[in-house]
């Protein structure tokens, strides 16, 4: 536990040394990450799918602001849906600028949601995505996991309507949207998810806002088991099908998700807590202090005193410290030593 304390620390003074770097390497690698599962998802678009287009729209989102990278991931998503079909960008036009909208007035911040919750879907563990959003970005975070699972729903049925596209006739227009507004803006299970995420994202962010001790491991384990009776219930209840090997994975990533989480962004030392209370004139203050673990190394500087040589205990005169007087037997050689090492224990004291 000391060791991952120590590598801890170090890691945040490497970044707050080099932060700027860091940044703009992790906002490159994120955009890159997102482009590229649009890109596996879709594909239906050459120059939306070219690696080296990718890349520079990537390099580019590194230096800007969060939100340019989630408009740049929906600007990608609408140009391989029209690879795919007009009917099928147009849905999706209209969805995404209106979600766009709303993400852009209530949460413009928390532009790592909308990339983290498709790619958790994609890793097989979308049931740890409501536990960290709680945990970061609390309330304002329900916008954009809303608006990721829309996203990813909307993405994984491509490959669907592909398939089924060979069944519409060329004017069968309003068939083709009724179609993909049931599978996507009308799919009962985002719409459940949704649901559940929220619910989840309120309940994690509610508990670890309490200030009892450890509320963060209590808001991941109890959000975590929560959401999973909820996606029981929900998919029993609307006869939706369900991995239950795969909600258990999904619960147990979450719990650990959330644990790291607690260890590299709230680990603080409960043992320490002290509890102050004080006044003014108008209020009475009740202030609970926790100590954050430290465990930075402190440098210690010994100063070493060489003893004197052997010439310098030779030269050595008792008399010229306690005085003499002309005429007075000198000191045998027991007298002198004795004499000289009380004068170097007074002299260490008083150093």
């Amino acid at each position: 536990m000391t060791e991952l304390l120590i590598l801890k620390d170090k890691l945040q003074n490497l970044y707050a040394r080099y932060d700027m770097i860091i940044s703009h390497v992790l906002k490159f690698a994120a955009a890159l990450v997102s482009f590229l599962v649009i890109r596996g998802m879709t594909g239906y678009n050459a120059t939306a799918s070219n690696i080296f287009v990718l890349i520079l729209l990537s390099a580019v989102c590194a230096f800007l602001p969060g939100g340019v990278t989630a408009l740049a991931g929906c600007v990608l998503i609408l140009l391989q849906l029209y690879g795919l079909a007009v009917e099928y960008a147009a849905v999706a036009f209209i969805v995404l600028a209106i979600m766009l909208l709303v993400y852009f007035i209530f949460s413009p911040k928390t532009s790592y949601v909308l990339l983290l919750v498709p790619i958790f879907f994609i890793m097989r563990i979308p049931y740890a995505a409501p536990v960290v959003v709680g945990l970061t970005a609390g309330l304002l975070g329900i916008v954009p996991a809303v608006f990721g699972t829309y996203l990813y729903y909307m993405m994984n049925f491509c490959s669907e309507f592909a398939l089924s596209a060979g069944s519409f006739g060329e004017g069968d227009f309003i068939p083709k949207l009724t179609f993909i507004m049931d599978n996507t803006i009308l799919n009962k299970e985002m719409l459940v998810m949704s649901i559940v995420f929220v619910a989840t994202i309120i309940l994690v962010y509610v508990i670890k806002s309490f200030s009892m001790d450890y509320s963060w491991v209590i808001a991941t384990v109890t959000g975590s088991v929560v959401e999973a009776i909820l996606v029981v219930m929900s998919h029993v209840m609307l006869s939706l099908d369900f991995n239950m090997g795969g909600l258990l994975i999904g619960t147990v990533a979450a719990i650990l998700t959330g644990l790291v989480l607690y260890f590299f962004f709230f680990s603080v030392d409960y043992s320490r807590t002290e509890r102050v209370q004080f006044e003014d004139d108008d209020y009475y203050y009740y202030v609970k202090a926790v100590p954050k673990f430290n465990m930075a190394k402190t440098e210690v500087k010994v100063k070493k005193i060489n003893s004197r040589t052997d010439d310098e205990k030779e030269q050595y005169d008792p008399r010229d410290v306690y005085g003499h007087e002309e005429g007075e037997v000198e000191p045998d050689e027991l007298d002198r030593q004795r004499a000289y090492e009380r004068d170097v224990v007074d002299l260490e004291d008083e150093e």
